[in-house]
């Protein structure tokens, strides 16, 4: 596998590593997962307004197979595996995949970060069914909604990630993170901490 911090760009099983700068030594790994939530909800305001599917029609999450036929799978909203806490503001996921473990095909329609709890090695894979990169998944990560594709906050990678997409766990240990959406309209801002990284 890459090394640490490092994302391999591969989708025509290129074996290149590419170096990132990583989030993963930032201050706010210092609070526990309940103080790192408890942190975040005290920036949000409670003002904005929610900008994508209300949980309630979020329905079941869909299984997706692509890793093995390489077909398109239907999108669904599951960022996580389950939602552990929800406001007018936030809403926050529990995220677990074991090894060879698939997430459903899912759209992201909140700018977002995510906290890695137990890192692993994930693999990326698009709408259309294509293999396109993998990564370590470690430390504290963030992404705004730009368009069709996601926008990394605080670090710069070399293609293009976009907010459809599936990920696949191909560590050797089982996965978790918390993430957090920010349920803010995209003219209202992120809220999040200022870093040497620029605003998270």
């Amino acid at each position: 596998t890459p090394p640490n911090n490092s994302i391999t760009n591969s989708p025509h099983n290129d074996t290149r590593h590419l170096k990132i700068k990583s989030l993963t030594r930032r201050p706010i790994l210092k609070f526990s997962m309940i103080g790192f939530g408890l942190f975040f909800l005290a920036l949000c305001s409670s003002q904005g307004k929610t900008v994508a599917t209300e949980t309630k029609d979020l329905a079941k999450a869909s299984r997706c197979t692509c890793d093995q036929d390489n077909k398109p799978c239907e999108v669904d909203g599951y960022v996580g595996s389950n939602i552990i806490y929800e406001d007018n503001d936030v809403r926050i996921w529990n995220f677990t995949l074991a090894p060879g473990e698939m997430t459903s095909m899912h759209s992201h329609d909140y700018d977002y970060h995510f906290v890695a709890i137990t890192p692993t090695q994930l693999e990326v894979w698009g709408e259309d069914g294509s293999r396109l990169f993998d990564f370590r998944a470690e430390g504290v990560l963030g992404f705004k909604l730009a368009g069709e594709f996601l926008e990394p906050i605080g670090i710069e990678l070399p293609w293009p990630v976009p907010r459809v997409h599936a990920a696949k766990n191909i560590g050797p240990e089982a996965y978790h993170e918390i993430l957090y959406e920010s349920k803010r309209g995209k003219e209202a801002g992120f809220i999040g901490y200022e870093s040497d990284a620029g605003e998270l």
